[in-house]
């Protein structure tokens, strides 16, 4: 959705949206603050009914009641947006079609008009005879400048209406589909990029899930403050970013969980690119803005699983969500595999 406030009415908005994020338990980082700012604004009454219940019932939001309320209202909100723009998009270019075939069919009938008129020109049998063909004539070709001008002003009309919604509609798409934090898919856009993959049997067959959770996130958030939580989340996204290959579906699905969908990768090669991701993470240092304090050394416990001719998203995302938790379990900071990948490597040795 793109907000239509200005600066100062967008200042009295946070001046409203502050207290009333501050009774929540949950982080006041950009998904929360739009929740809030929404409600303020008054531009999305579905949401504030919920809000305001909560507000009444005295039940702090937490973490998970954000990022499904932001889904659920936000976020479906904007992929309506993107549908409807879609559907005008189609339209247009349709009518530009009809008119384009209007001008063909003018054209012919013009085409006719002339050939008509060079037949009666040979048969003419005097001057008057000759006058009234040549009116004629000068009719039909006034009537064609006509319509050729109103072809080409709707044309002309279409082209400009079809750039603005292909801004706009490209607008729609990253504001429903991308992570405003991170730059990378949210959950919903993860979904879809998987879904474009194709429906034929199998398309995790060959390809690997990597699943990533920030170790003691929240109490980083807690002692730091959630601006450098915020900070700590971009500099994870842009290290997956700089990672991966192009064809490869990196997300931040919510929260401090990261996703990467490795297409045409072994397990070996998924396990080794994981290692690395944690590494780079483990050795970055974040400090805040307004200080050189700095969290000391973050990491990342790291699932992994590799897709099978079987496997769905969601089959594919509990295994490797099996794996992350098994690394938490072992002392955080690590990578761990799928534990039927495991057993089925060991099987064939």
């Amino acid at each position: 959705m793109r907000y239509r406030e200005d600066k100062d009415q967008s200042a009295e908005l946070l001046r409203l949206a502050l207290p009333l994020m501050a009774r929540q338990s949950a982080a006041l980082h950009p998904i929360s603050y739009t929740l809030w700012y929404e409600h303020v604004a008054g531009v999305n009454p579905p949401l504030s009914a919920v809000l305001e219940a909560s507000l009444a019932g005295k039940l702090p939001l937490g973490e998970d009641d954000v990022y499904d309320l932001h889904a659920r209202y936000v976020v479906a909100r904007d992929m309506e947006v993107l549908d409807r723009l879609q559907r005008k998009l189609r339209d247009v270019l349709e009518e530009a079609a009809q008119t384009a075939a209007a001008a063909l069919e003018d054209s012919g009938q013009f085409e006719a008009a002339l050939r008509d008129t060079r037949s009666r020109l040979t048969g003419a049998s005097n001057l008057e005879s000759v006058h009234a063909i040549i009116a004629e004539l000068a009719r039909e070709t006034s009537r064609m400048h006509s319509a050729t001008e109103a072809v080409q002003a709707k044309l002309e009309s279409r082209a400009r209406e079809v750039e603005v919604l292909t801004r706009q509609l490209e607008q729609a798409k990253n504001e429903a589909l991308l992570d405003p934090l991170t730059g990378l898919k949210n959950r919903r856009g993860f979904e879809l990029a998987v879904k474009e993959l194709g429906a034929s049997p199998g398309p995790f067959k060959g390809a690997a899930l990597v699943l990533a959770d920030i170790d003691h996130f929240k109490q980083i958030n807690d002692k730091h403050g959630h601006l450098l939580g915020d900070k700590i989340l971009r500099a994870i996204g842009h290290t997956l970013q700089s990672n991966i290959k192009g064809r490869d579906i990196a997300a931040r699905p919510g929260g401090d969980e990261f996703a990467v969908l490795l297409q045409q990768t072994p397990l070996a090669g998924a396990r080794a690119l994981a290692e690395q991701i944690r590494a780079a993470v483990a050795a970055g240092r974040i400090r805040r803005a307004d200080s050189k304090e700095q969290p000391g050394s973050v990491t990342l416990s790291i699932g992994v699983a590799a897709g099978g001719s079987d496997d769905t998203l969601e089959s594919l995302l509990a295994r490797a969500d099996a794996a992350l938790y098994a690394a938490k379990r072992a002392g955080r900071n690590r990578v761990s595999v799928d534990a039927d990948e495991l057993a089925a490597a060991a099987a064939t040795r």
